[in-house]
């Protein structure tokens, strides 16, 4: 089996909040801070205005939930009528607000003549980074973002989320109690990449499964899966670190039929595959702190239990659950 490679992809992912004025450098700028944010480690994501609900939900709003970072930046705006000042950006203030919500961890400039802590900046107190030469906006937002980085306060390599992940060792055999025959568990484990947050209350369900020679759906029900070695159907991930969990299980005298552990009492609950072939398994982990992860993987069931392999489809943040 091939080495599961996505943690060597793994980026922190920056919200870029900013002005779309057209007639102006705004876009320009915009593109050139994702260039420098690319070269520092990390994953950006500029913020394009939606004209719809839906597009807000589907685009903005997953995009800002699924980041770990935000780069805020206030342009000036029209003169407000009676002050020496102008507004600023009201989508941005509009992510900022979206942002300070999720708690993500905010960088904020303000070009210079924007009237000062208005909104919600002065509510979340983000001491924002007064500017004046537009032009230097790229090198201004790389500096601070360098700064963050040294004080080990930003960090490229995590994100706030789970995957799940398969590498070449993951199964073992041993005797299957209550049968006390051997048996070859495979697991599938499940990562917290985040840097300082335990995943609290981890369950795991198996939400799909399809045979694909011919492609037909197999019947599944919600009920917990098993964790490797432990007995409640609930666990704690502790941050940076990876959590196995029985994925199916294979007695060595019956290589054709995979079993799964499963917290149930009725025998309708599992489900049923009972041939050589190939099948596709979607599993799905829900936690009380973090967003559901979802991840597919072929399982290629073979008469002889060594040619049987469990393969990821895709990379785990890949099927992330908005």
């Amino acid at each position: 089996m091939l080495k599961d490679r996505s943690d060597e992809e793994l980026r922190a992912r920056v919200f870029i909040s900013c002005g779309q004025n057209k007639a102006s450098e705004e876009l320009s700028l915009a593109s050139d801070i994702k260039d420098r944010l690319t070269a520092l480690g990390f994953d950006p994501y500029v913020a394009v205005g939606e004209q719809s609900l839906r597009g807000l939900k589907e685009n903005l709003f997953a995009q800002l939930n699924n980041s770990e970072y935000l780069v805020f930046i206030d342009f000036k705006r029209e003169r407000l009528e009676g002050q020496d000042c102008h507004r600023g950006s009201l989508f941005s203030h509009q992510e900022l607000a979206v942002a300070s919500f999720l708690e993500i961890d905010v960088l904020a400039l303000q070009e210079r003549g924007v009237k000062q802590d208005d909104g919600i900046l002065g509510s979340i107190q983000a001491n924002a980074i007064l500017f004046s030469r537009r032009k230097t906006l790229p090198d201004l937002v790389a500096k601070h973002v360098q700064r963050r980085m040294d004080a080990l306060k930003w960090d490229p390599l995590w994100r706030n989320e789970l995957a799940l992940t398969r590498e070449p060792g993951y199964f073992a055999d041993a005797n299957q109690v209550p049968l006390e025959k051997l048996g070859r568990f495979f697991h599938i484990g499940v990562h917290n990449r985040h840097r300082r947050k335990i995943a609290m209350n981890c369950c795991v369900y198996l939400e799909k499964a399809t045979s694909l020679d011919p492609r037909v759906e197999i019947p599944v029900k919600t009920v917990e899966l098993k964790w490797e070695g432990y007995m409640l159907p609930n666990a704690h991930v502790q941050p940076g670190k990876v959590r196995k969990f029985d994925a199916f299980w294979i007695l060595h005298d019956q290589p054709s039929q995979p079993k799964f552990n499963m917290f149930c009492d009725a025998s309708y609950f599992y489900p049923r595959i009972a041939a050589v072939g190939r099948y596709e398994l979607t599993y799905l982990v829900v936690a009380d702190n973090f967003p559901p992860a979802r991840r597919s993987f072929i399982l290629t069931l073979s008469s002889l239990l060594d040619k049987t392999s469990l393969e990821p489809m895709s990379s785990p943040n890949s099927q992330r659950v908005a």
